[in-house]
């Protein structure tokens, strides 16, 4: 068996699901752009009418082969299990659609709660990446390096499947 076969493909929802996070005015001048808004506090007004965050969580297979248990998580319940239940965090970032871990390789911190922005070098965005806001660690979204000593963040390859089906699978480390 070699080692693709050993990385199954996981039915992750519909790329329709998925709105594209842009940056706004406000996040170009900051230099970065959050992910999700985090679930409301019990006494916040909840408008109805409000769309749903651009961003999904899914509990992860826990063995190769699993399916069984793979269901979809809301913020709350991912932000409160992140370091007990293995999670891929998917989201459109101009109109990429990425899937990573959605714990911090550092310290188990939600990713929902960071912020993105671009890799760039003299203008010309070479890459994205997220910032885990507990200590300010950033991961590239493409390889998942770290800007800080060896920490990877587990990051999915995407298979967009009869125009509208998103797959993923963990990405083979280098």
């Amino acid at each position: 068996m070699n080692r693709e076969e050993t990385r199954p493909w996981i039915f992750a929802g519909l790329a329709s699901s998925l709105p594209s996070i842009e940056p706004s005015a406000a996040d170009v001048k900051a230099g970065r752009t959050r992910v999700c808004k985090p679930p409301p506090d019990p006494w916040d007004e909840i408008d109805p009418n409000e769309p749903p965050p651009p961003c999904r969580l899914i509990r992860a297979p826990s063995q190769a082969g699993e399916q069984d248990g793979l269901r979809e998580l809301t913020l709350e319940e991912g932000q409160q299990s992140v370091s007990q239940t293995p999670q891929i965090f998917l989201f459109r970032y101009r109109d990429k659609i990425h899937a990573i871990d959605h714990s911090c390789p550092h310290q188990s911190y939600p990713l929902s709660r960071g912020s993105l922005y671009d890799i760039e070098d003299f203008g010309i965005v070479l890459s994205a990446g997220i910032v885990c806001p507990k200590h300010g660690w950033s991961f590239d979204l493409h390889t998942g390096q770290s800007d800080r000593g060896k920490y990877q963040l587990g990051v999915y390859e995407i298979d967009i499947r009869q125009g509208e089906e998103v797959w993923v699978r963990r990405k083979a480390r280098k």
